[in-house]
């Protein structure tokens, strides 16, 4: 069957990697895909692989635009708690709003990581970033500090971070986040 018209790879890709996001790749069947998408098993064969092949380019279009839309407002000027409380409040707004998908590297970590090595090199691989792009902001907002201390405290916000977006999951209420993110904030 000929692919619909306006198709976008991309698009196609977003849909596949918002399925697997919300469900899991257990609970996610190729039907579900294929509802998604619009498109057929074969053309999402022919494209992505099998449906292995498609949770690990979804998790890939994660990193590439969830994940790094979320560090960049890390970027933007101000102290490193001022970068961090951007960041955080982010996170507990989209929660507010109803989106609460968590994220899909903390929810790919306990789905597909322990038992698949290519999900928990892509896993681990998207949380470095995350915890790099924490080290470039508190060094970009801490010129003083030395490399090990500024290590030191990207991975306890990253661990913090983490344990935020499994209570985002979970169905936590905002003050519940905000509280979290508070004492997160506290140790910068």
């Amino acid at each position: 069957m000929a692919r619909p018209r306006g198709f976008e790879p991309d698009d196609a890709l977003a849909a596949i990697k918002d399925v697997f996001w919300r469900r899991g790749f257990d609970a996610t069947s190729l039907h579900d895909i294929e509802q998604a998408t619009g498109l057929k098993k074969q053309s999402l064969y022919r494209l992505y692989g099998d449906k292995r092949g498609m949770y690990l380019k979804a998790l890939e279009h994660y990193a590439a635009h969830e994940a790094a839309e979320a560090m960049a407002l890390l970027e933007t000027g101000g102290t490193a708690r001022a970068r961090f409380a951007r960041f955080f409040g982010h996170v507990v707004d989209t929660a507010v709003a109803g989106d609460r998908r968590g994220c899909f590297f903390c929810n790919a970590s306990i789905d597909q990581a322990p038992s698949d090595e290519s999900a928990r090199e892509a896993v681990m691989h998207g949380m470095e970033e995350v915890r790099s792009s924490f080290e470039v902001a508190l060094g970009a907002a801490d010129g003083e500090a030395a490399p090990a201390d500024i290590r030191q405290k990207a991975s306890g916000l990253l661990a913090a971070y983490l344990g935020l977006r499994v209570m985002v999951r979970a169905g936590f209420d905002a003050a519940a986040l905000r509280a979290g993110v508070e004492d997160a904030l506290a140790g910068i």
